[in-house]
C-alpha cells in the first residue's frame, strides 16, 4: 500500500477522489456543475491547516485519502477564520445553482460545527474517501489503522468521523476498528472511538 503525506500537487487529484465518492461513495460528476465544490468543503481545508495528518492512497496517482485534524475546534476555528470567507465572496448564495451545488454553498455559509460534548472526549475528527475502483480490496481498514496510530502518536485521546446513515458498508467497517455510535442527526451518524 503507498500511502504517504499529501503533497502540494496531489490537491487536483484528491478533488477528484472527492467529487468521485461525492454521492454515498459513488461517482457525483454529474450532479455538480462546479466540480471543485465537493473538494473545497471536504478535503481542501483538511490538506491547508493539517498537512501532519492528511494522507493520499498512491496508486498510479490519487485513489483515496484519509484526513484528519488533531483538535476540532481550532480547526473549525481556524476555518472560520481563514478558509471559508474567500469562498464565500467565490460562491455567493444569492445565485442560481442546482441542488447538489447549492448544498456546498450552503455548507460554506453555514458550515457544521461539532459539539462540544462531543469534542471534548474525541476531539479528532477522521474523513476517509477511495476510488469505487480500489474500493473492497481492504485498503479503507489500513489506512484508517495508519490514521488512528499518527493521532494517538501525537497525543490524541479520541477521535470522531461522520457516516451516511445508509452506508451500512463503511459502518460495518468502522465498527470493527472499535468505533462506536455517538448520535444520529439526520441523515448522518457520528461514531467515536477512544484512542490509543
Amino acid at each position: 500500500m503507498n500511502l504517504r503525506l499529501a503533497r502540494p500537487d496531489d490537491y487536483v487529484g484528491l478533488y477528484e477522489v472527492a467529487l468521485k465518492t461525492g454521492n454515498g461513495g459513488q461517482d457525483a460528476t454529474d450532479d455538480y456543475d462546479d466540480p471543485r465544490l465537493v473538494g473545497e468543503v471536504y478535503v481542501g481545508p483538511y490538506l491547508h491547516f493539517e498537512p501532519r495528518f492528511s494522507f493520499c492512497l498512491d496508486l498510479d496517482g490519487p485513489a483515496g485519502y484519509v484526513l484528519a485534524t488533531f483538535d476540532t475546534p481550532s480547526f473549525e476555528q481556524r476555518c472560520e477564520a481563514e478558509w471559508w470567507p474567500p469562498l464565500r465572496e467565490r460562491y455567493p448564495r444569492d445565485m442560481q445553482r442546482r441542488p447538489a451545488d447549492q448544498g456546498m454553498v450552503e455548507t460554506i455559509h453555514h458550515p457544521v460545527l461539532r459539539a462540544p460534548e462531543l469534542t471534548e472526549r474525541y476531539p479528532s475528527q477522521l474523513h476517509i474517501d477511495l476510488l469505487p475502483r480500489v474500493q473492497g480490496q481492504g485498503y479503507g481498514p489500513r489506512m484508517l489503522e495508519h490514521q488512528l496510530a499518527t493521532l494517538a502518536g501525537a497525543g490524541s485521546p479520541g477521535v470522531h468521523l461522520g457516516v451516511a446513515t445508509g452506508n451500512l458498508r463503511a459502518q460495518k467497517v468502522y465498527r470493527r476498528l472499535g468505533f462506536t455510535d455517538w448520535k444520529r442527526d439526520g441523515g448522518e451518524l457520528i461514531m467515536v472511538r477512544p484512542l490509543p
